[in-house]
């Protein structure tokens, strides 16, 4: 795996300014889920297909960012949680709100040292951070480091999405752009199974915003659907959502 490209990831966000008097910082778990309860609306959409039947099972948060994850896995029952990340402030604030947290330098190097320990992983808006050369040595590394039957849950920016390019280049640390088929094709040459990939979906809730984004992202995917038919034939992307899901399990 390309050093440099690690180096300067875990530069980035090493560095990258957090203001330690923000709203999502030094609150605890239920502080955080109460003041930004609309924060987790997404979670709630898209993942409670997803969560595994065991309250006790082993999981892991790549790149947890502000733990919005980890506190709804918490809210949901869930008791073992523990995240990985680069940025020190961020890794300090899920260690006071209660969770296994430790800040690493090198994700890879860290997987190869917790082979067959978790039951899930989820890493959400990670592996585009990594070069394309790089993404079969990181999904290996995410397989091995499951249990037997243990599940692998990736969310990435949706590059054939409405917004895609804007989502690729939305940040300096993004490489890599995924679509539909190659996030499938990541999984499969990886030697996953049960391979699900979908788009993320916003549920009607009794609220303005919301409606609004729903009506207009309706007749938005309309439109592109109509044109994609036209100049893509049976090639036309499925997924349009701004993001994607990957789905795998890793089955000896």
């Amino acid at each position: 795996m390309d050093k440099n490209a690690n180096q300067f990831l875990c530069e980035l966000y090493r560095r990258m300014p957090v203001d330690i008097n923000g709203p999502y910082l030094n609150l605890t778990c239920g502080q955080f889920h109460r003041k930004h309860r609309f924060l987790f609306e997404f979670y709630e959409d898209n993942y409670n297909s997803l969560l595994p039947a065991d309250p006790c099972a082993e999981i892991l948060d790549v790149g947890f960012g502000f733990g919005m994850f980890m506190v709804f896995m918490r809210q949901n029952g869930y008791k073992n949680i523990s995240g990985v990340e680069y940025n020190p402030i961020q890794a300090e604030n899920a260690k006071k709100m209660g969770f296994r947290a430790e800040m690493i330098t090198d994700l890879p190097e860290y997987l190869k040292n917790n082979r067959q320990r978790f039951d899930v992983i989820h890493a959400s808006n990670v592996v585009e951070h990594f070069p394309k050369y790089d993404l079969i040595e990181l999904f290996d590394l995410l397989r091995d480091a499951l249990k037997d039957k243990g599940k692998l849950i990736v969310v990435v920016p949706n590059i054939a999405g409405i917004r895609g390019v804007y989502s690729r280049y939305l940040v300096l640390g993004h490489e890599t752009g995924l679509a539909e088929v190659s996030l499938r094709q990541i999984f499969q040459v990886c030697d996953f199974k049960e391979i699900n990939i979908f788009s993320s979906k916003i549920k009607p809730r009794l609220r303005i915003k919301n409606i609004i984004m729903i009506f207009f992202q309706g007749i938005l995917s309309f439109f592109v659907r109509a044109v994609d038919y036209l100049y893509l034939g049976v090639n036309r992307p499925n997924c349009l959502g701004m993001y994607l899901f990957g789905i795998g399990t890793k089955k000896s």
